[in-house]
């Protein structure tokens, strides 16, 4: 079995001083912080040292078989986590970032660049800190046979009614794919996964078949927003090979629609066949978290109705500190063991 690393990023966005450094550079840069769901909004940066917690809670319980949690922030630290814990990394963003790239206010540079990381691991699995476990899971829930298990997903390409800036990316990463591989024939090489009813369903399969023959393109997707399984020598062959693009997203202080992000390593090894098929359906769940379904999602915590949650932040959460709260309690009820990773 392979060595399995997790890679999880955190910014302390109440930090004061952090505050003032990137107000500055957004004066710099031109950046308006808007409200809703921009991805320079400062509901993009807030954050729960409590919550973080439950993370590594979950992780301990419920995946005991994971290598290290390589931890990267700009040098913050929760004051509760144990530093000098066996299994932990702390990864500063100097320690890995060319440094033409500091300071950034942007994930997309922070994550484009993890392939640089000293001891990480071949395979390694990505976090945002909003995606907690709720069930346990074994090594074969991230890779099988060394391969990336994905979600595998055909649909409408049309989201040019979007004009967010996740779909933005999504599109950049996207018609990357399609004009470097053959898409059509891609699929239908590998059509053993993208029609495999045992494990995407029959729904998804029939979807896959119906866009499969609409498109016969790799489609603008999301991965389900959940944890992704990636492979370091996948981003190490994109810079090797889209230097000037990925160059170009990292010299970017925040996230524009211009960028690529992680999720293109991801569909780049769907596009070569290295992966085997999942339904994040069936694994997991994404909460735009806001007081209209705070207690929806702290139900299915409470009933650990799939293995993964995500509880993303948004523009529309009117009332962030309830919120918080509300989900805290949820995750307590599951996690209430202080992890080997809290020192007080």
């Amino acid at each position: 079995m392979e060595t399995i690393d997790f890679v999880l990023s955190w910014v302390d966005g109440n930090d004061s001083e952090w505050i003032a450094e990137k107000r500055k550079w957004e004066q710099l840069a031109g950046v308006a912080r808007l409200e809703g769901n921009d991805a320079n909004s400062d509901c993009r940066f807030r954050s729960d040292s409590d919550m973080l917690r439950y993370w590594f809670r979950a992780v301990e319980k419920f995946t005991p078989w994971f290598n290290k949690v390589f931890f990267v922030t700009c040098g913050q630290k929760p004051e509760w986590l144990d530093e000098n814990h066996p299994k932990l990394k702390l990864v500063n963003h100097k320690d890995y970032i060319p440094s033409e790239y500091l300071p950034t206010f942007n994930s997309n540079v922070i994550e484009l660049n993890y392939h640089r990381i000293n001891d990480l691991s071949e395979h390694f699995v990505l976090f945002n800190d909003d995606v907690f476990f709720l069930q346990p899971v074994n090594e074969e829930y991230f890779f099988k046979v060394g391969r990336p298990v994905l979600d595998t997903g055909l649909k409408n390409n049309d989201v040019s009614k979007d004009d967010s800036n996740i779909s933005r990316v999504m599109i950049n990463n996207a018609n990357l794919v399609n004009t470097s591989f053959d898409m059509k024939k891609s699929i239908v090489d590998n059509r053993r996964k993208w029609f495999f009813i045992k494990e995407l369903g029959c729904i998804r399969t029939a979807r896959n078949c119906l866009y499969y023959f609409m498109n016969k393109t790799l489609p603008a997707f999301d991965f389900g927003h959940l944890a992704v399984p990636h492979l370091k020598s996948t981003f190490a062959e994109l810079w090797d090979r889209y230097n000037e693009i990925m160059d170009h997203s990292s010299r970017q202080k925040f996230r524009t629609d211009d960028q690529v992000n992680h999720w293109l390593m991801a569909s780049w090894n769907q596009a070569k066949g290295f992966f085997y098929p999942a339904n994040s359906k069936k694994r997991g769940r994404l909460f735009g978290i806001c007081t209209g379904n705070v207690n929806e999602a702290a139900e299915i915590i409470r009933r650990q109705k799939y293995s993964q949650i995500c509880l993303n932040d948004t523009g529309q959460n009117d009332d962030p500190e309830k919120c918080s709260r509300i989900l805290i309690n949820a995750l307590d009820e599951i996690l209430p063991d202080k992890s080997t990773f809290e020192k007080l």
